[in-house]
């Protein structure tokens, strides 16, 4: 086959992760012919001289849904396309804001689009809730131009059809996984059954999106003070400006800035646990992630995260600062949970597809497309 990989769109978050993923598998299916466009977030972390041939990349400076840029974008694509003639467009995580004349298979996984009664929205102000109106509304229309879609889970897919009127043939659903780095740590753990000290370190590791829900940590904090004579860190990974707008000067906040994938399993080593009180969520990479790296999971008493983390995690209300600094206080004074929630995760990281698994399901599922209409 002769494929077009369309991450020109990614820009930052867990579509950087699952991009460099996915092409890195490729690598074990050597029949075919790869024409990769790459937005800079992707190309930064992604040594080209490591891969064959059959490999050709593409570099783009501006994401095609620039409202500005998007259009002389967009023509570079369709000449490219026009030149290399694949067999199938694949968009890692769409909309691509282009609408490519092959075949075109897109990733979405944005929770937004397809969760009208999610809390995430009762959250925003009447301004942002206009903003995300008609930001989804753009995506809706832009998701809809491709053939088909792959989704994470089968919540989504069922909401994708009765939200979006999607048919559900036309839907597919491959799950998300952790990177293969993390693969690197799997055998060479150790747990922290026995080794908490003084202070409990939280990872957060997460771009600063609304949904994510961050800014709750300013009022946790307080409560944690009053309510432990332990000492607390959370470990951000924002962007600087985002960290000085939007948080609190505090002894209990580290921010580290945003992170490449490599450096991500060394946070989980100086971690004791990972911390996302997020809002919505289609799926999250961190959850396995934490169970690969051998770490308990404070996290939201939503659906989404309960279907993927089931008893590996401690749930709390996420719009409840004091809940959510109870649960943390009780992680830390109890010790049979934390070692419980670390043991319930290692046997639930088996359940996820692995890198190598996912990628092979994509190119079947590709293979098959281009088949039926050879």
């Amino acid at each position: 086959m002769k494929l077009i990989i369309n991450a020109s769109n990614i820009v930052v978050g867990g579509g950087v992760q699952v991009s460099l993923s996915f092409i890195e598998e490729l690598r074990k299916f050597k029949g075919n012919e790869y024409h990769l466009f790459l937005s800079q977030a992707v190309t930064g972390q992604i040594e080209e001289n490591e891969y064959p041939d059959n490999f050709k990349f593409y570099h783009f400076n501006c994401s095609p849904a620039s409202i500005a840029k998007g259009h002389k974008i967009r023509q570079r694509l369709n000449k490219l396309e026009n030149k290399i003639k694949p067999d199938l467009v694949f968009t890692v995580f769409g909309p691509a804001y282009w609408n490519p004349k092959s075949t075109h298979v897109s990733g979405f996984a944005d929770g937004w689009c397809y969760n009208p009664n999610s809390l995430a929205f009762q959250q925003l102000s009447a301004k942002q809730k206009l903003r995300n109106k008609l930001i989804v509304t753009r995506k809706n229309h832009e998701i809809k131009k491709a053939d088909f879609l792959i989704v994470e889970t089968e919540n989504a897919k069922y909401k994708i059809n009765k939200f979006l009127h999607i048919p559900t043939s036309e839907i597919f659903v491959v799950s998300n996984t952790y990177h293969p780095v993390y693969d690197e740590y799997r055998n060479n753990l150790e747990d922290r059954k026995n080794s908490i000290d003084e202070t409990f370190r939280l990872l957060v590791l997460s771009a600063f999106y609304p949904h994510k829900n961050l800014e709750i940590i300013n009022n946790v904090i307080p409560l944690l003070k009053e309510k432990s004579e332990k000492k607390f860190t959370f470990y951000l990974t924002i962007k600087e400006e985002d960290f000085k707008n939007n948080f609190s000067k505090s002894g209990y906040i580290i921010n580290f800035g945003p992170q490449n994938i490599e450096n991500c399993p060394e946070l989980y080593n100086k971690s004791d646990a990972l911390f996302l009180p997020t809002l919505l969520e289609t799926f999250s990479a961190n959850y396995p992630e934490a169970m690969i790296m051998r770490k308990p999971i404070l996290t939201s008493d939503l659906d989404f995260a309960k279907d993927i983390c089931r008893d590996a995690a401690l749930y709390f209300d996420p719009l409840n600062p004091e809940d959510i600094a109870n649960k943390i206080i009780q992680l830390t004074e109890d010790k049979e949970l934390y070692i419980s929630l670390v043991d319930n995760g290692k046997k639930q990281v088996l359940d996820f597809e692995t890198s190598e698994s996912r990628a092979k399901k994509y190119m079947n599922l590709f293979s098959k497309i281009v088949n039926k209409q050879s």
